[in-house]
């Protein structure tokens, strides 16, 4: 066996073993005594497949009832969501990922000495971001270098934005020392910041909070997140045309997840409290004080009940978005079942303001429908260059809320395919430009950055 084959094998082995294993690594590497290391990494093991089974679960049960509400509204858009899962698989098997990886890794470590990131990333399914843009860059220019430098930019963009994200991550949902490497939760930040500061401005608008506590107080008993998952789960249920038996077992299902994913994330903190706390000690006394951040999944953060509201709540608005918007092609599927991911961090920002969530995350996807119709025959050319063709349904072009959907990415790829001497002076730029006025005039001003500041 060659050692591509072994590199491979490895990394196909999955977050679930992969990440117990990384964990179990830096616990040593801080000098955690093994045998709290090894428990700390099967708990952290543990809690992951907890939560890779009640996401799995969510998503079963959230995709039929999706296809369903489409037929059911007469939607008819050539471009198909695959979902994040056939994105990434797009990344992982394309012919350069060990140099990607290797430089994606390289890259982590060099921002962490040079002092330009405290992110330290065990997420390495994650790196599927810089592995698809890699791919996608190859199969378009035929040209390795370029893919590789355009997959390492796609790195230090996530890198740089999960350092945005490390105070929200610690202050709205409790989980200190750790923050999210993940370009498609990280995403919709250059947006949702500075239009949250607007909302705090503008009278009357800024004294609507309605949030699980606002819930629980005026609606009582149906303000709980067991059944509100209940009555969203039945309406999904009941605008996909089901029977009410059918419906009502929808929302029983997603009752479920709403109560099962907080107790997946609690375990996750009990797991990390350990290490945490020692990496905190050595980089105190090694880094001057600097806090590194220990990169994780997102799907860390799904305990809150206001993302899985959220993401609920945004299935409809979705679809509808994709009927209306003039010049749409793409028909969000399967990540609708993952918008968990994707609206997490502005939960965050909002503070749990469900009402501004809803708001805010309408308004960011609106260029996700344009830029995946755009990049829709680009992404099924690159799936079937890899060897991908039976995820393609006939007829169809493929496409997903990541990959070059996502609009930062979008940008990155078309800087790299284009005219090099002038696209990628205009992307780095462009990038320095808008990491300063989040960086210096947006992140201190929210309320929620303050409030972490102060501690």
């Amino acid at each position: 066996m060659d050692g591509f084959s072994i590199f491979k094998g490895i990394i196909q082995a999955g977050p679930t073993i992969l990440l117990p294993l990384i964990i179990l690594l830096i616990a040593v590497v801080f000098k955690v005594p093994f045998g709290k290391a090894l428990n700390s990494a099967l708990t952290v093991g543990a809690a992951f497949i907890g939560l890779k089974v009640i996401i799995e679960f969510m998503a079963k049960n959230l995709g039929p009832a999706t296809k369903a509400m489409v037929t059911h509204m007469g939607v008819q858009l050539n471009v198909i969501d695959m979902g994040f899962g056939t994105v990434a698989a797009i990344g992982w098997s394309s012919p350069i990922v060990p140099i990607i990886v290797l430089v994606i890794m390289g890259l982590n470590i060099l921002l962490l000495v040079l002092n330009k990131t405290n992110t330290l990333s065990v997420d390495i399914w994650n790196y599927h971001h810089g592995l698809s843009m890699g791919a996608f860059v190859y199969f378009a220019t035929g040209d390795v270098i370029i893919a590789v430098a355009a997959a390492a930019c796609t790195a230090l963009v996530m890198f740089k934005m999960s350092d945005w994200a490390a105070p929200l991550v610690s202050n709205y949902y409790k989980i200190p020392g750790v923050t999210i490497p993940a370009l498609h939760a990280l995403m919709n930040l250059p947006i949702v910041m500075p239009l949250n500061l607007l909302f705090d401005k503008i009278p009357g608008v800024r004294d609507i909070d309605l949030n699980m506590a606002t819930l629980r107080k005026y609606m009582g008993p149906f303000g709980q997140p067991l059944v509100i998952g209940l009555i969203l789960g039945m309406g999904i249920g009941l605008c996909a045309s089901y029977d009410f038996y059918k419906s009502l077992g929808l929302g029983i299902n997603m009752a479920a997840a709403m109560l099962l994913l907080p107790k997946m994330t609690g375990l996750f903190v009990e797991g990390l409290k350990p290490i945490s706390a020692r990496a905190k000690e050595v980089t105190s006394a090694k880094l001057k004080g600097r806090n590194i951040f220990i990169g994780l999944d997102p799907a860390v953060l799904f305990g809150d009940p206001a993302v899985i509201t959220t993401a609920l709540l945004m299935v409809p608005v979705l679809i509808f978005m994709a009927v209306i918007l003039p010049g749409n092609n793409f028909l969000p599927f399967a990540d609708l079942g993952a918008l968990p991911y994707k609206v997490a961090m502005c939960v965050a920002v909002t503070g749990g303001n469900i009402f501004r969530s809803i708001l805010f995350c309408t308004f960011s996807f609106i260029p996700y429908f344009y830029c995946g119709t755009w990049t829709a025959a680009m992404v099924t050319h690159t799936a079937q260059m890899v060897g991908l063709s039976d995820s393609i349904p006939s007829g169809m072009m493929i496409s997903s809320f990541t990959g070059t959907t996502m609009p930062i990415t979008f940008c990155i790829y078309e800087a790299f395919i284009g005219n090099l001497w002038i696209t990628l002076p205009i992307l780095f730029i462009s990038f320095i430009v808008v990491w300063y006025l989040i960086d210096r005039k947006v992140l201190p001003k929210l309320k929620i950055i303050k409030d972490y500041a102060e501690k």
